[in-house]
C-alpha cells in the first residue's frame, strides 16, 4: 500500500521520525518538572495504574485544567515524548512561535476544525500521523470526549471523537477520572496552587468487543456511527460511574 504523503512532510518529522536529542532532551525536563510539582506542591494519587495495557492505547479523561494533560502523562509512569495529542491545525500550527514552543514540549498531532477557513487536513491524514507516531515504541494519545474544558464536578456529554480514534487506530481506551486538578489550576489563573489530586484509572474498552475487528473503517458503512456510539457511550459510563460512586455522595 502506498504511503501517505503526509508522513514524508518534514515538518511532521518529529511524530514519525526519531527525534532530536535537543528535543527529547527538553521534552524530558518537563516531564521530570512535572513529576517535581505532582510530588511536591499538587500530590498526586494514581489508582489501578495496573489496568493500563501494555500495548499503544488512548488516555481519555474528564477536562478542567490546563494541566489535565501532564496529570495523565503521571498517571501513566511514561515520560511526556510517549503521549501525543491531537491540536487545531490553523491555531497551533500556523503560527511559527506556538509551533516551535509546543514542538518542544508535547508531541502536537494536527487536524482540522469545523469552522477552519485554511485547506482542510483530512481525517485520513491525521489517523495517518496517528498511526505513525504510535508505532514508534508503542506510543499512546491523549483525547478528552468533552472536547473541551468543562465546568469543575459536571461532565459535559461526550463526543466520539475517541471511539473513532480507537476503532481506526485499533487500539484501546483507557478511561480516567481525574479529580482536583480545578482547584489546584483553575481556569483564568495564571498560576497553580497546592491542592490534593486524585487520578483513578477504569478498566480499558476494546472497541472490537463491541463488534467490529481492528482496522480502518469507511465512514460512511452502514451502522458505523451506531459502533462508535456505543463505545462513546460506554467511556462516558465508566468515567461518569467514578465520579457519581466516590465524589458526588
Amino acid at each position: 500500500m502506498e504511503q501517505p504523503s503526509v508522513l514524508n512532510e518534514p515538518r511532521y518529522a518529529y511524530l514519525v521520525e526519531k527525534q532530536s536529542i535537543f528535543i527529547r532532551a527538553w521534552k524530558k525536563l518537563f516531564s521530570s518538572y512535572c513529576k517535581f510539582v505532582f510530588f511536591w506542591y499538587t500530590p498526586v494519587t494514581v489508582h489501578d495504574r495496573g489496568k493500563i495495557p501494555n500495548t499503544s492505547y488512548i488516555m481519555s479523561c474528564n477536562h478542567n485544567s490546563h494541566m489535565d494533560v501532564a496529570l495523565l502523562m503521571a498517571a501513566s509512569g511514561k515520560g511526556m515524548n510517549h503521549f501525543g495529542m491531537l491540536a487545531a491545525k490553523d491555531y497551533w500550527f500556523d503560527n511559527p512561535n506556538k509551533k516551535f514552543f509546543t514542538k518542544i514540549i508535547m508531541n502536537l498531532i494536527p487536524i482540522s476544525r469545523k469552522n477552519d477557513t485554511a485547506p482542510k487536513f483530512s481525517l485520513e491524514e491525521t489517523l495517518a500521523l496517528c498511526k505513525a507516531f504510535m508505532k514508534r515504541g508503542n506510543r499512546c494519545l491523549i483525547m478528552f470526549p468533552e472536547g473541551t474544558r468543562g465546568v469543575p464536578g459536571v461532565l459535559g456529554r461526550f463526543k466520539i471523537g475517541t471511539a473513532t480514534f480507537a476503532s481506526n487506530l485499533g487500539v484501546p481506551i483507557v478511561p480516567a477520572y481525574i479529580d482536583g486538578s480545578s482547584k489546584a489550576w483553575p481556569r483564568g489563573k495564571i498560576f497553580m496552587r497546592p491542592a490534593k489530586i486524585n487520578i483513578h484509572l477504569c478498566d480499558p474498552i476494546y472497541p472490537e468487543d463491541f463488534g467490529k475487528s481492528n482496522g480502518t473503517f469507511d465512514f460512511n458503512e452502514k451502522g458505523y456511527k451506531e459502533f462508535v456510539n456505543q463505545i462513546s457511550q460506554e467511556l462516558e459510563k465508566r468515567i461518569r460511574n467514578v465520579k457519581e460512586e466516590l465524589y458526588d455522595r
